[in-house]
């Protein structure tokens, strides 16, 4: 197992990069859903079921709600299963960290910096912003009534909010140190902690630095060496825009990996390179993660999820981190987790067939770190656009090569210059089983793309290269349409 950097002892060369397939629970898929009759029950068939390729089990500690009997976060709301629980001297926390251990998975704990689910929910407010409504990063936004979620996300430039964080880390430290592998600081939930333009969230980025090393510095106390990692925006860019100085934190011995991750969407290639390069002769492992869903709206199938896996390890990542599966079951009775069997090797994750998408707006416009979309498109009449899907190496040759497009009326395809054969005959929104129309209890209804406003060709495979694949699309139905989703599909 990997030790944790000493800062007084670095080499100069790249650590060994372990092999590590980590999954990520957001804790309220187990904790928000316990049967209070049989909460035991419970808690060992989630660990149990746990997939044997995953290495690296991370829980969630709470979000917005503690899920650990806490004496300074939010604890769940009065007739919620697990406040009972806690109340009864029980920590299902604390059985599901042992049983993990037990059957050899090496166990972090999640720290959301920054959750804002539901913020103005009084149960989930934090204490902080309880004593202090001023203490959050867009005062003049809710002040003017534009308030998002993350308007509410604490600033860590307030003293009091660092102090509130760190107590939260202390208590779980000595709770569950003697048991925890490591800790993840999640700044990816949500990613707004620092007030201001980006530019100006830049120049406040020795706070979070800072932050960090009280983190290190506390997790050294615990009388046992325990890693500290940090979930971070997809691309240096990205980092940069929330105050996240990753070579600094590595320059500094301060984390043991990262974990490159979009904001509820995914990505099926990351410039990780280029994050490794700008840690330089300090390099840690970098871990790739993506989530549930891709492309707009559009849930996994386990095509999609090997089509990810494989760009992810293109990419240069260590490893991968599956981030909120264990959430299909507010969709789903059981988790499918035999989808991402295989996840873990690199010429596993690149069997076909294989699904693509074109990176989508959705998600992304939230968050302010994250890679661009390309979707929706505006195509005029008789206009052209050209978009870009990277294939990794691994997922060529194929032997047939089929690509859907949601643009609503006639379009021509071509790729990197050659004309695609459309199948006016096939026109589907989906090329391999979806859950597009199965949103969680209680969500928004999502509208399905409906089979005639789709498109569907058939490009020759031959056509296909490693890298930036170039999608251009002509409008040839006379009227002005909007290319809403583009999937491409390998065998």
């Amino acid at each position: 197992m990997l030790r944790p950097v000493d800062p007084s002892n670095l080499s100069g060369k790249p650590p060994p990069h372990p092999p590590r397939f980590l999954l990520d629970s957001d804790g309220g898929n187990l904790f928000g859903r316990l049967d209070p009759a049989a909460w035991r029950q419970d808690v060992e068939e989630a660990v149990r079921e746990c997939p044997p390729n995953v290495t690296t089990y991370v829980v969630c500690s709470g979000g917005g709600w503690s899920w650990f009997p806490s004496a300074i976060g939010n604890p769940p709301p009065p007739g919620h299963p697990l406040k009972a629980v806690h109340e009864s001297g029980q920590d299902p926390l604390s059985l599901l960290l042992n049983g993990l251990k037990q059957n050899g998975k090496e166990v972090l704990l999640s720290v959301r910096m920054n959750d804002v689910h539901n913020p103005t929910d009084e149960s989930r407010i934090p204490a902080p912003r309880r004593r202090n409504p001023d203490c959050i990063v867009g005062v003049d936004e809710v002040r003017q009534g534009q308030a998002q979620w993350m308007s509410y996300c604490l600033d860590y430039s307030r003293p009091e909010v660092q102090e509130y964080a760190l107590s939260l880390i202390r208590e779980q430290v000595t709770l569950y140190g003697q048991t925890v592998d490591g800790l993840i600081l999640d700044w990816m939930r949500f990613p707004r902690h620092l007030s201001g333009s980006p530019q100006e969230v830049w120049q406040k980025r020795a706070v979070l630095t800072g932050f960090t090393a009280s983190v290190r510095r506390q997790l050294a106390k615990a009388g046992r060496p325990i890693l500290l990692a940090a979930r971070v925006p997809p691309s240096l860019d990205g980092c940069r825009r929330a105050g996240l100085d990753i070579a600094e934190w590595t320059r500094q011995g301060l984390v043991d990996f990262l974990v490159a991750s979009p904001f509820l969407t995914t990505d099926f290639s990351m410039p990780i390179e280029e994050m490794r390069a700008a840690l330089g002769q300090h390099a840690v492992p970098i871990y790739a993660a993506f989530d549930m869903s891709h492309g707009d709206h559009q849930m996994h199938c386990p095509e999609s999820l090997r089509a990810a896996a494989s760009g992810l390890y293109a990419s240069g990542a260590d490893g991968l981190c599956v981030f909120n599966h264990p959430c299909w079951i507010e969709r789903l009775a059981a988790r499918p987790y035999d989808w991402i069997l295989g996840l873990e090797d690199p010429a596993a994750a690149a069997s076909k067939p294989l699904l693509f998408s074109v990176a989508h707006v959705e998600k992304r416009r939230a968050s302010g770190v994250d890679l661009p979309g390309h979707l929706p498109a505006p195509l005029a009449a008789g206009g052209r656009v050209s978009l870009p899907l990277v294939l990794p190496p691994a997922a060529l040759p194929a032997w047939r090569c089929l690509v859907s497009v949601a643009s609503g009326g006639g379009v021509a395809l071509s790729v990197n210059g050659a004309p695609a054969r459309e199948r006016p005959r096939l026109q589907r929104a989906d090329l391999f089983v979806q859950f597009e129309n199965r949103p969680a209890p209680n969500a928004k209804p999502r509208v399905r793309i409906p089979d005639e406003a789709c498109r569907l060709f058939h490009p020759d495979p031959a056509a296909l290269k490693p890298g930036i694949n170039i999608l251009e699309i002509t409008n040839a139905s006379g009227h002005n349409l909007t290319i809403e989703r583009i999937n491409l599909g390998l065998w």
